[in-house]
């Protein structure tokens, strides 16, 4: 028997098969990691026509999603890139280990294989992943060194680029090094074991043991509660939950009760919209983790802002105690949001429906819920507490909008918020958790409103174009559901200004685009002068109207402003006194600290110390 035919009759494909199904598993349903084969020459790279890397896919990568390559190309640091990749080879090829490194604050992994005489090295790839989450100051840093730029909310590419950051696994201790394992077992399995049964149960318990619990699946629990209905829960053609199943979604029975967590801030508080983004993503990983340690429960992200869980009740009790169980269940979930965050929070609860059903209308009904939980004032709400369902009618919508209609009007600002508040209602069990119906209905009917307005005091096309590009523009460009009514009672909110000062005209209108325009711009020089011609004044008449308007004067009104935004850096930043004076439209650090005390009898330094939470840290 020739050494080829021994070695056949050893080979076991169905083995070899089953080593590949088990790597395939680990990293083909986490799409977020893309992992490559790269095979390196550097000579390549001297003859023209020719690269020194040669890369091979090796998982399923979502292409639509945005990496940190895409920013670094767009920003023309394309080199700094090649240059990373050679640097982390040469020292992985010298030293014949794992290397791990760092490029604008994101990391890559590369395993090298055993050396082969007459053939390019080959090595393993996974990147770009994060070694602790974002936060502000590690990706300000980031977007400095990759762009020059210091890092804005008001910045859309900036928020791409925070959006993109949270959208990569995050490989905390023990995780990393299961990662690290976890590659082990992969070249081992390329290079010389494919047929090693040890290699399997090694891979089987870095997924169960360690992926599972700190990097879950995100398709599994998302598949449960997907509007699509040709999309079906992942136990469907089983009928069951199989050992696979439980480890990967972390629970034991079927769920039936579909509930969504929504951190809730102050109105009057002043957020900035990234940080806010960070919050919510930090709040979100951190209720998926505390659902892997409750009984039958599940977690995964709502959309930006919230979380959706799935659940169910033991068997064999009555509907009252299984609503009281969920209720608790919820409380859970709250109280630990508002002791781990100091954030309050609300929760909404949808209906039950038999083990292993869709769990999509649940999930719809307990959307609906959490935004109702604003409306009616309440932490946690049933989707059969605020109404029958059942019985809605489009015609209540509608006349929800012209009892809206009617109280801007009537020039009442509680009526107006009461009507207001009523109609957000209506319109959120209309549109069944539909952002895109919500936003539709919300700009027709502040369209509506305005031409009321505007009928009373007309004003000039152009004034007339930019006034409701200002009402509207956040209503259009909101992602999240809350955010989007909150933009909507905004909006609201300037148009009942508009409303009641019917008696200056269109001067009023003017006016309040000009305010709008100073909140959006506090940070630059405004002088007096150049506000009042932008207004359409001189300036003795707009500083009449603006005191008529505000009862204030307009340096005074915009003081005001900035010391409200220097109020925010002081208590959630730790940047010096010249930077926030900077980052408010401040002359400078002594200027900032002169009108600080002005208004709030206070220093700069003493409100940092009575409001600020970062310096205890």
């Amino acid at each position: 028997m020739t050494q080829q035919q021994a070695e056949a009759a050893n080979f076991d494909w169905r083995e070899r098969l089953k080593n590949a199904y088990a790597i395939h598993n680990a990293i083909i349903l986490r799409p977020e990691l893309p992992v490559y084969l790269i095979e390196w020459n550097p000579e390549k790279d001297t003859r023209e026509g020719e690269k020194a890397l040669v890369w091979m896919d090796l998982a399923q990568p979502n292409n639509l999603m945005l990496r940190p390559q895409h920013f670094e190309s767009y920003f023309g640091k394309d080199h700094v890139r090649d240059s990373h990749y050679a640097e982390a080879l040469s020292e992985a090829d010298l030293t014949n280990n794992v290397v791990i490194k760092e490029l604008f604050g994101t990391y890559d992994l590369f395993h090298p294989l055993p050396e082969e005489p007459g053939r390019p090295r080959a090595y393993l790839y996974a990147g770009q992943f994060l070694l602790k989450p974002p936060n502000w100051e590690t990706i300000s840093r980031a977007w400095r060194a990759m762009t020059g730029q210091e890092a804005a909310s008001a910045n859309r590419d900036f928020v791409h680029y925070v959006r993109m950051l949270l959208e990569l696994p995050v490989f905390e201790p023990p995780l990393l090094e299961a990662v690290k394992s976890f590659f082990a077992q992969y070249a081992r399995y390329l290079t010389s074991g494919y047929d090693d049964t040890d290699i399997r149960r090694e891979i089987d318990n870095i997924n169960s043991d360690v992926f599972a619990k700190y990097w879950p699946i995100r398709d599994w629990v998302d598949s449960i509660i997907t509007p699509n209905k040709f999309l079906p829960p992942p136990w469907h053609f089983v009928g069951k939950l199989t050992d696979w199943m439980k480890v990967g979604i972390g629970i034991d029975s079927l769920p039936t009760t579909a509930m969504t967590l929504m951190p809730l801030d102050s109105q009057k508080a002043l957020l900035d919209p990234v940080k806010t983004l960070l919050r919510n993503a930090e709040i979100q990983r951190e209720c998926i983790r505390f659902a892997r340690n409750m009984d039958d429960t599940a977690a995964t992200a709502l959309q930006d802002y919230g979380v959706s869980i799935v659940t169910s009740c033991k068997r064999g009790k009555s509907k009252a105690r299984s609503r009281l169980e969920l209720r608790e269940r919820a409380q859970k979930f709250r109280d630990f949001v508002v002791e781990r965050f100091g954030v309050n929070a609300v929760v909404g609860i949808g209906r039950s429906l038999t083990p292993g059903a869709p769990l999509n209308e649940s999930h719809q009904e307990a959307v609906m819920a959490v935004h109702m939980c604003v409306q009616l004032e309440k932490d946690i709400l049933f989707h059969d507490e605020y109404g029958d369902e059942e019985k809605f009618k489009y015609a209540q919508l509608q006349q929800s909008a012209d009892e809206l209609l009617e109280a801007l009007n009537r020039e009442g600002s509680t009526t107006l918020k009461l009507a207001a508040d009523r109609y957000v209602q209506f319109v959120l069990r209309y549109a069944n958790q539909r952002i895109e119906v919500i936003r539709g209905q919300f700009l027709a009917t502040l369209f509506q409103m305005f031409n009321t307005v505007q009928r009373r005091n007309p004003m000039r096309q152009d004034a007339r174009n930019s006034f409701i590009n200002d009402l509207t523009v956040r209503v259009e460009e909101t992602r999240s559901i809350e955010q989007l009514i909150d933009s909507f009672n905004d909006s609201v909110q300037r148009l009942s200004f508009v409303s009641t000062k019917a008696w200056r005209g269109p001067s009023v209108m003017l006016l309040e685009a000009t305010l709008q325009y100073l909140k959006d711009n506090y940070f630059e020089p405004l002088p007096l002068p150049e506000v009042a011609r932008k207004a359409g004044f001189s300036v003795p008449v707009f500083t009449r109207v603006f005191k008529q308007a505000t009862g204030t004067s307009y340096l005074n009104y915009l003081r005001n402003i900035r010391i409200e935004r220097a109020k925010k850096l002081l208590s959630t930043t730790l940047l010096t006194l010249e930077q926030i004076a900077q980052a408010c439209g401040f002359n400078s650090q002594h200027h900032l600290i002169r009108a600080f005390k002005k208004v709030t009898n206070l220093t700069p330094g003493a409100y940092r110390k009575n409001h600020s939470n970062l310096l205890m840290e």
